[in-house]
């Protein structure tokens, strides 16, 4: 065998130099009944495993969801593309809305019915991923239960509105303003509805803060077309004077979203609402 005497092996005890004939093999057999392993012995107690952490927010229920948006969007406008073509024109003009409500009435219209239910998960959802990545916390907001409670909280919020629209309806002794009202609102949900699919896609392939705040301004930018064209189709519709009008769009509209986009701002930056 060669030798090679240039090569020397340092004892890490004494700090000597030794030529390399002189190191001995030792059997790992040996060793291994001379030194016993720290992982096997030397440790009293019962190993409790953890659940690896993960800043994932993607969980495959989200993508059939979207979906399911995508496919309700399809069968109702395959199912009736009339009242499909009427209500996305209600923003165009107060003639659009009279002529929608003469032939029929959206609030009791499978359109109506399925559109509200698909507006709710999906702002629920969007709601959701917007916590999770404002917050941090994947284990606290990432899952059914809490996206259960935001579609309560959303359809809470839906059922709010409408019940102050019959409440104002029966103070003010108008007609016919609870449809005109629900027409506006059911038409740019749908057109909300439309804009937010691409984008919940992106928020949860992209977990990033900018998608949620562009979200929370689509939502901000719908609710002020809402009010704009709520006030102008009360205006025309009935004989309620501006001052009334607008006292009633501050309950409405701007006072509750003003104090939501409150308590959400004070719950992520302070951790507490009060």
């Amino acid at each position: 065998m060669p030798q090679y005497p240039d090569i020397f092996y340092r004892n890490p005890l004494f700090d000597t130099v030794q030529p390399v004939d002189s190191v001995q093999v030792v059997d790992t057999v040996v060793r291994d009944s001379v030194v016993p392993s720290f992982i096997t012995s030397g440790f009293h107690g019962t190993l409790m495993p953890l659940e690896r952490m993960s800043y994932e927010i993607f969980q495959g229920w989200n993508l059939a969801l979207l979906g399911l948006m995508l496919l309700l969007i399809v069968i109702n406008k395959q199912l009736y593309p009339r009242q499909f073509r009427q209500v996305l024109s209600v923003p165009s003009g107060v003639a659009h809305t009279n002529q929608l409500l003469r032939e029929w009435n959206p609030l009791r219209s499978f359109l109506c019915v399925s559109f509200t239910l698909g507006y709710i998960l999906l702002i629920a959802l969007f709601v959701q991923k917007s916590c999770v990545i404002l917050s941090h916390d994947v284990l606290k907001y990432n899952n059914w239960p809490m996206f259960w409670t935001l579609c309560a909280c959303v359809a809470g919020w839906v059922l709010f509105r409408y019940l102050m629209l019959h409440f104002v309806n029966w103070l003010f002794n108008t007609r016919d303003t609870v449809d005109r009202q629900m027409t506006v609102q059911f038409s740019i949900s749908i057109f909300t509805l439309i804009a937010m699919i691409p984008l919940v896609l992106l928020l949860i392939y992209n977990p990033i803060k900018y998608f949620v705040w562009i979200g929370f301004g689509l939502l901000g930018l719908a609710a002020v077309f809402r009010l704009v064209l709520g006030i102008i189709e009360t205006r025309i519709a009935t004989k309620m004077s501006s001052f009334y009008i607008f006292l009633y769009f501050c309950a409405l509209e701007i006072a509750p979203i003003a104090t939501l986009v409150t308590a959400g701002w004070r719950y992520f930056s302070q951790g507490a609402v009060f």
